[in-house]
């Protein structure tokens, strides 16, 4: 008996060292499929932040180096990507904003969810981007903003053309993107009717 036990128990080690194997090797598939993937879309949900194809109501603020600055309403369009301090992925899409912005003729804003005196904001935000930084809660509930990083378009007239949360700068792309198609799907359907 002593033999088979032996054998047996044998195997059973055999058979874990294989099993362990095979998970490390899955492990690493699960890894190459996911980096083949790539970054999804960006998050957007209807029921968060303001109505698509409304217009809020335009906000009058002062950025963090003293100028006037319009959030919303008619005008230029705008991309505008609400931050908070604190936020690590709200530094990592700073960056981004403005390339983005410049290379589809939007006029790009970060708001801050921090009173205009906070010293985090200058430091950590406005340090990050040459865009506009302005410091306003009243502009973080007007849009109803579930959370930061949170990016509105706004077309010429100030309707919400997209919205939602961004990780990366291809999220970024890919929602000024769907913005641009909805404006042109809007502009059609004026003509139209």
């Amino acid at each position: 008996m002593q033999g088979w036990w032996a054998v047996s128990y044998g195997l059973l080690w055999l058979l874990v060292v294989m099993l362990c194997v095979i998970v490390v090797a899955l492990a690493r598939q699960i890894g190459t499929l996911h980096l083949r993937l790539g970054p999804r879309g960006a998050l957007e949900i209807d029921s968060e932040g303001p109505s698509l194809g409304e217009a809020p109501p335009a906000l009058e603020a002062t950025t963090l180096d003293g100028h006037p600055v319009t959030i919303g309403g008619p005008g230029r369009a705008q991309l505008l990507l609400f931050v908070s301090t604190g936020c690590l992925v709200c530094e990592e899409v700073l960056p981004s904003l403005e390339t983005v912005a410049h290379s589809q003729n939007l006029s790009p804003l970060v708001i801050a969810d921090a009173s205009s005196e906070d010293k985090e904001v200058r430091a950590h935000v406005a340090a990050k981007t040459r865009a506009p930084v302005t410091a306003s809660s009243e502009a973080m509930r007007t849009y109803a903003v579930p959370g930061t990083p949170y990016v509105v378009v706004l077309d010429e007239l100030g309707a919400v053309r997209a919205k939602a949360t961004v990780n990366n700068m291809e999220q970024f792309e890919g929602l000024v993107h769907t913005a641009e198609r909805r404006s042109a799907q809007a502009q059609k359907e004026l003509e139209a009717s």
